[in-house]
């Protein structure tokens, strides 16, 4: 069992990687577009070989609902997040993002009528109070717009939670997955936008994109096989710390975001105290 929790930890690690090399290779002169027409055309490559030997074709037309809205949700949310990466740092932005887990408890009480306890509530206090002390300057919150793109694609990400588990009820996870990367590239081949930058990124980045899919991808069938194995509540919480801590170091020590270091580290810190409480209590 501890080598399946320490598959959810390396599993938070790739996608970390994976976010940082995103944030590393993105520039302003570039269209967001592009940038994420090349990241989901790679993933669906590499997802397409075990939808081949695994998947299987939706036959109930409302599963089609259930997979076409949170496509919306995550080509909204991915295009913020560049747009985050533009101007906010990385080790930030991560911090940021954890709204995806307050939308995500809030839609599983409401939605799903699922139990919790005064200890979920705590944690998602606390994680509430993590985001908001990295845009704490004197004595006012003051956030930029990187630091609202961020909110506003975590609160995004963790809508379609909700609809995914829906889709769950009717095929398997990597139907769902492959489904959602097939959407999203077609409606990117729809938008001119997506076409305009494709070239010049590809050719200054093209090493560190297909090492960043190939994180991506193994981090996603390392969390998954990490929850069919082991307790969910612990992979989770592992896999979350380790995202945050991998996002962070990164960030600090290797792209050099030393700006408010202390406010990151606390931030991380009660984050990290909050994914805690909502997975074990």
């Amino acid at each position: 069992m501890i080598f399946v929790y320490f598959v959810s930890f390396l599993a938070g690690i790739l996608w970390g990687t994976t976010e940082s090399i995103n944030k590393n290779i993105t520039e302003k002169q570039y269209s967001s577009f592009s940038y994420f027409l090349i990241q989901m055309s790679l993933n669906l490559l590499l997802y397409a070989i075990p939808f081949i030997m695994f998947g299987t074709i939706p036959r109930q037309p409302i599963v089609y609902f259930y997979l076409i809205v949170p496509v919306i949700f995550i080509l909204l949310g991915n295009l913020f997040l560049i747009k985050a990466y533009k101007t906010e740092d990385i080790s930030n932005i991560n911090i940021l993002s954890r709204s995806s887990l307050i939308i995500t408890f809030l839609t599983g009480v409401f939605l799903l009528h699922e139990k919790v306890s005064v200890w979920n509530i705590a944690g998602i206090v606390i994680i509430v109070l993590g985001m908001l002390t990295i845009s704490y300057e004197g004595k006012r919150i003051k956030p930029s717009i990187g630091f609202l793109l961020a909110l506003a694609s975590g609160v995004l990400m963790g809508a379609l939670a909700y609809f995914r588990k829906l889709a769950l009820y009717y095929i398997n996870p990597i139907s769902v997955v492959f489904s959602g990367q097939l959407f999203m590239t077609i409606i990117l081949l729809l938008i001119p936008k997506s076409y305009q930058d494709v070239k010049p990124i590809w050719t200054k980045y093209k090493k560190r994109i297909i090492l960043s899919r190939f994180t991506a991808v193994s981090g996603f069938y390392l969390i998954n096989w990490s929850f069919s194995q082991g307790n969910i509540s612990i992979a989770n919480t592992n896999y979350e710390t380790a995202f945050l801590l991998s996002t962070l170091l990164i960030g600090i020590w290797i792209l050099h975001e030393k700006k408010n270091t202390r406010k990151k580290l606390i931030g991380s810190f009660l984050c990290i105290l909050g994914i805690i409480l909502l997975n074990f209590f």
